[in-house]
Order: structure tokens, then C-alpha cells, then sequence
């Protein structure tokens, strides 16, 4: 028998024997457990025991199959499809037998009831046909097991058969963070509201704060029961009532999901992979509306075609949802989706993204990204999250929100990935933040393209600005992007950064010869000029060239360090020869010497410039920390 909780379901056409067979198993009959009153802490309304580790789903009817039975969908560890050996199969098994499919479950075994009806001759047909249904699915080869419910027969190799598949269950994988679907609420008189429902993921204690969602209303739990007794922990799989005393029956119930605090978020949207099933009566188009049931829960929405085509009966396709509710969901969960109007079920899937952006259709990089996600392993899920985030960048505890992740499971990730060299870690703790590598590595090439033909267009020029820089390449990326992306060149000696100026390694600014005669002309210029230097349009005139021709020159002066570039109160730039700020200087230093402030026409008297120029000079000191204002005087900070 398990050492876990296992959960098997069973499916098949109704009076085909299910009931009687759980009634042989387990000593409980389903249809007396359906009409107990709730007297008592009871979590037995269309679940049966076998053993102590072990629940087995009753399916007594269609309807019934998918209102009761999908709230266990992906809990569910194994099935066992019924089928009369009288009637063979009907049009019940099959559409049951197809939802198993789309429900992922991967094991199971038959039961071929009522063999006290029939021959040996007729059993061998039912066989047979059994053999061709199951042909391709996850029950070919499976055991076929005649048995009677009324006289026994049977029933050992039956109980054997089923103890082999609840052994061989696979481990159910989880995050660390308690989930579970409401298929349930009541309340008990002294206790309070109840709540029932599988363990999908994590574990539940006594003390534990949850969260109902999508109300969002905080609980914390006092007592848990399964199989009409008190435990410790509610583990994955185990079939749990919770009490929840403060919270009103009204305010929870069936579809609901509880979970842990701050981790699960209510969506409108869901990107899936959605299987059609091959009995569909015609083609699946975009827009279509339809039922979703995804755990205990149902929704009203649109599907919406994200391959641009239909998905024919017995096709697959990559889908996006639009409901008209909010829906809780998880990525990896099954679901099944009906008619609107007939109610039939039409297909089912798996969930893909829980968050996704509204498109009409995916192009081919969005198609390849969510095919990857098909493969659900955690790993694969957050290196597609940190690609879909592109230039803005991710943190752990934004990662571990969105994708309902523990932040240490997410840390764990972003460190195998990085060492991996799939993503670039931009800042490690206690933040994590980070980027897809290729992304980042594109980036790094882009800037040093752009370098290229900015030095090959503009020798004179020194360098870009930073400001600049990020505008034009990556004006919507984080700071911190931007930031690691320039260290790491500078680190790597690929470009030089120098205050607000980067430019390529082994950049030297040259001019053309007649720019070289145009410069001499303009450096004599400012140093006649000192304090009074010329502007743009002075210089043009004075040369005798374009104002356009004259900017190149004095921009490129400028960042060789010939020109100082200082600015008014208004933000107009003024340039200056370097030895008109040495000499402002050491008047500035002379005067300081024999006084202790000195008065703005003092300063203007000294060095005999006017109020436009004297202003941005002083303006310059103070920012430099040389000087402060007081009032109408200015003081040497030193000596203040």
C-alpha cells in the first residue's frame, strides 16, 4: 500500500457499477454518504477511504463527473474506468474516458463488472472493444479486471491489481506553498465555518494563516480533520476539513482557492494549451464562448486563438482565455472546458501563463516561449518569466509573487541559471535582480555598434553622454541594467566611462586639417577673450564660417578639456578657456585673502567682465564647493 496520500477517481457510464464497487472496497456506500446530514466535521460527500492513505473519487453520473470530480483534477493519482460486461461500452465511457485523458492522468485500470450477466464468449468481444479504446492513451496494456460486485468474484485480483497502481504512483511534486481547491463550505454549531477540499499543494497546520481567494479574505485555521479525525498537518493529497472560526459560510464556498498569504493573485486572462477532443462536433473558433471548470471552479469567458487558425476536433493549440470573472489558477493545472450552451465537454488542457498580456495572436518568438513553458519544470518557468520581462528586469520577490514560488526556491533558481549562464545577474542579494543573458549580451553589442559609428561620423566628439546613450538604445530598461551594462564594458575595456561622457577604448578625437586651422583661430579667440569670451554667432562672424561649422570645433574643444562649458541661471550654456577659470580662481583666492565676503560687482570690477558672464562663473564656484552664497555676499566655504 501508499506511504502517501494517494487519490484515485473513478469514471464510467452510470449503473455500470461504480457505486457497488466502492461499497466492496471500502465497507462505505457513496449514495447513504451523500444523504448524511452535516452533523459533524464530515468530508465524505462523493469520497470513499481505502485504507487510511488512499481517497477514491465516486463519479455516479456525467454531470456530476464534472462538477464534483474537477475539483480533485489535479490532485487526481491514478483511475479506474468501469465498464459493465453486459453493456460494453456506451456513449457514458467514452466521454468520460476522454476527460481522464484531457485531465493528464497517466495510470489507471478496468474494471469489467457484472461478469455474473454474461458468457465467456460475449466477455471476450466487451474485452476486445475495451483493447481498441484504449489503444494510444495512458490505459493501453492496462489491467482488464472481471469481476462481480454481487457475488465476489473477482474482487481479490481486483483489490491486488489496485494496490500495484496506488504503489506506483508518482511522487506528486510541490512549491512549498499550501494550495487547495473549496468543493465545500458548512458550518458547525460551536465551531463555525468549515471548508473542505485536496491538498494540491504544500501542507496545513493548526495556527496557519490562509488566504481565500479571490475575495482575498485572511483566515487563520484551527482544527483540520481527515477521515473524521484530528491531524497534525494536511498533506498533499489528503482529503482535509478546515475549520476557519470568524469567517461566514456566506464568504466562501465551492471554486474558491485557499492558499497561502501573498503569493496567489485572481487573473481575467490564461494562456493554455487546449487539446480538442476528436468526438467534437466541428471546429474550435477564436472568440468562441465556453465553460472553463479549472479546479472546484467554473467560468464564463472567450477563447482566443493565439496560432491565428481553429483547432480541429482531436487538434491542439495554443490559446488565450478571457473570462468574465476572476479566475485562480496555477501553472501546470489541468482544466476542461464545455459548451456554453449544450454543456458537453469540449477539451481541456493545461495552464501555461497565469498573468499573460492581452494579444490577439502570438508571432513565432511569443509561440516558441510558450511551447517551453509546456514543460512546466520550475526551472524553465522563471528563465521564461525573466525572457518575457525583457529590458525591464525582475527581482526574487517579484518572481516568486507572480509565479506562486517560494522566494528561497526562487533564489535556488536564479543561482543555477546564472552559473548556467542563462540569465545575468544584475545585482545579487538581497535583491536577485536579473535578466535574460541573451538580452543582456545583445545589449552590450548594441552599445558598442552604436560607439562605432558614432566615433566613425563624429571624430571630434570625445565621447556620447550617458542620458543620451540610454535614450536612444534602451530607453524603457531599468537603471540598473543600464548601469552593469556600462561597468561591465569599462570592466572588460571595451569603452572608457568618464562622469557623464562613454566612449569607445582607443578613441582619440581628431579634426580635419580645416577644422585643425578653424580651431587655432578660436582658441586665440576665447584666450584673448578671457572673460568676455565670444558666442557662436560672434566666432562665425569673426571667421568668417557657419555657425554649423563652428559648433563641431568648439564642442570638440570642449571635451578635450581646451573650453569649459559653465551656464546662467536661464540654463544657457557659456564657453570659456580653461585659463579663464585658473585665472577667475586666483583673483577669487587673492581677494578671500584680505576680506571675509565679497559682493557680486567686486568680483565683476576684478576680473572686468560683465553681469552675463561673471554670473555663470561664480554660479560655477559655488557648485564646485569653492564658494556659497549668503544673502547678497558670497564667503569662501573654507573659511566658513
Amino acid at each position: 500500500m501508499s506511504h502517501r496520500h494517494t487519490v484515485i477517481c473513478t469514471a464510467g457510464h452510470i449503473d455500470h457499477g461504480k457505486s457497488s464497487l466502492m461499497r466492496n472496497l471500502t465497507g462505505y456506500d457513496p449514495d447513504v454518504l451523500r444523504e448524511e446530514q452535516e452533523r459533524e466535521m464530515t468530508i465524505e460527500l462523493g469520497f470513499v477511504f481505502y485504507g487510511d492513505d488512499v481517497t477514491i473519487i465516486d463519479v455516479p453520473g456525467h454531470e456530476k463527473f464534472l462538477k464534483t470530480m474537477l475539483a480533485g483534477v489535479s490532485s487526481v493519482d491514478g483511475a479506474i474506468l468501469v465498464i459493465a460486461a453486459d453493456d460494453g461500452i456506451m456513449p457514458q465511457t467514452h466521454e468520460h474516458f476522454e476527460i481522464l485523458q484531457l485531465l493528464g492522468i497517466e495510470q489507471g485500470i478496468i474494471a469489467l463488472t457484472k461478469i455474473d450477466l454474461t458468457d465467456g464468449d460475449w466477455r471476450e468481444l466487451v474485452i476486445a472493444d475495451i483493447r481498441n479504446l484504449t489503444k494510444g492513451t495512458f490505459l493501453e496494456g492496462a489491467p482488464i479486471l472481471p469481476l462481480s460486485n454481487r457475488t465476489g468474484v473477482g474482487m481479490e485480483e481486483f483489490k491486488a491489481a489496485l494496490d500495484e497502481l496506488i504503489s506506483s504512483a508518482k511522487p506528486r511534486s510541490g512549491r512549498g506553498l499550501f494550495r487547495m481547491w473549496l468543493d465545500r463550505a458548512f458550518t458547525i454549531k460551536g465551531s463555525g465555518t468549515i471548508v473542505a477540499g485536496t491538498v494540491l499543494s504544500g501542507a496545513i497546520k493548526p495556527g496557519d494563516r490562509v488566504e481565500i481567494l479571490p475575495s482575498g479574505i485572511s483566515a487563520r485555521v484551527k482544527r483540520i480533520q481527515t477521515h473524521k479525525k484530528d491531524i497534525a498537518v494536511g498533506k498533499i493529497g489528503e482529503r482535509v476539513a478546515v475549520n476557519l472560526p470568524g469567517v461566514k459560510k456566506e464568504d466562501v464556498g465551492r471554486g474558491d482557492l485557499m492558499a497561502t498569504p501573498d503569493h496567489y493573485r485572481p487573473t481575467y486572462m490564461l494562456n493554455a494549451r487546449l487539446n480538442l477532443l476528436s468526438s467534437a462536433a466541428r471546429p474550435l473558433e477564436t472568440r468562441t464562448r465556453l465553460r472553463l471548470h479549472l479546479g472546484s471552479s467554473e467560468h464564463i469567458g472567450r477563447v482566443i486563438m493565439l496560432e491565428r487558425k481553429p483547432i480541429e476536433p482531436g487538434g491542439s493549440g495554443l490559446v488565450q482565455f478571457r473570462l468574465e470573472d476572476q479566475a485562480m489558477a496555477d501553472i501546470g493545472d489541468r482544466f476542461v472546458v464545455r459548451g456554453f450552451s449544450d454543456g458537453r465537454a469540449m477539451g481541456g488542457g493545461s495552464i501555461l501563463e497565469i498573468h499573460p498580456a492581452k494579444i490577439k495572436y502570438a508571432d513565432n518568438g511569443e509561440l516558441k516561449r510558450l511551447k517551453r513553458l509546456e514543460s512546466a519544470e520550475p526551472a524553465e518557468i522563471v528563465k521564461q518569466f525573466i525572457m518575457s520581462a525583457g529590458d525591464k528586469t525582475v527581482d526574487a520577490a517579484a518572481l516568486a509573487k507572480e509565479l506562486a514560488f517560494p522566494v528561497g526556491e526562487v533564489i535556488d533558481i536564479i543561482g543555477a541559471l546564472g552559473r548556467d549562464n542563462e540569465i545575468r545577474v544584475l545585482n545579487p542579494k538581497p535583491k536577485w535582480q536579473v535578466v535574460n543573458e541573451e538580452l543582456y549580451n545583445g545589449l552590450r553589442e548594441k552599445v558598442t555598434a552604436f560607439l562605432d559609428e558614432f566615433h566613425r561620423e563624429q571624430k571630434h566628439i570625445k565621447g556620447v553622454r550617458r542620458s543620451d546613450l540610454r535614450s536612444r538604445l534602451m530607453p524603457n530598461a531599468a537603471q540598473v541594467l543600464f548601469e552593469k551594462l556600462l561597468l561591465d564594458l569599462s570592466d572588460s575595456g571595451e569603452v572608457k566611462v568618464e562622469g557623464e561622457l562613454v566612449w569607445k577604448s582607443g578613441h582619440v578625437v581628431t579634426f580635419t586639417p580645416r577644422q585643425v586651422e578653424l580651431k587655432e583661430k578660436i582658441i586665440a579667440l576665447y584666450q584673448e577673450r578671457l572673460f568676455n569670451p565670444p558666442e557662436l554667432s560672434e566666432l562665425a562672424e569673426e571667421t568668417g564660417m557657419q555657425a554649423s561649422e563652428i559648433e563641431p570645433i568648439t564642442t570638440g574643444l570642449f571635451e578635450l578639456g581646451d573650453l569649459v562649458r559653465l551656464h546662467g541661471p536661464d540654463g544657457k550654456a557659456f564657453f570659456f578657456h580653461r585659463d579663464a577659470i585658473a585665472k577667475a580662481e586666483e583673483v577669487l583666492n587673492g581677494f578671500f585673502r584680505d576680506h571675509d565676503e565679497m559682493r557680486f560687482f567686486e568680483f565683476r570690477e576684478l576680473i572686468g567682465s560683465s553681469r552675463k558672464f561673471t554670473t555663470p562663473i561664480l554660479m560655477y564656484f559655488d557648485d564646485t564647493g569653492l564658494t556659497y552664497r549668503d544673502g547678497d555676499v558670497r564667503r569662501l566655504r573654507d573659511k566658513g
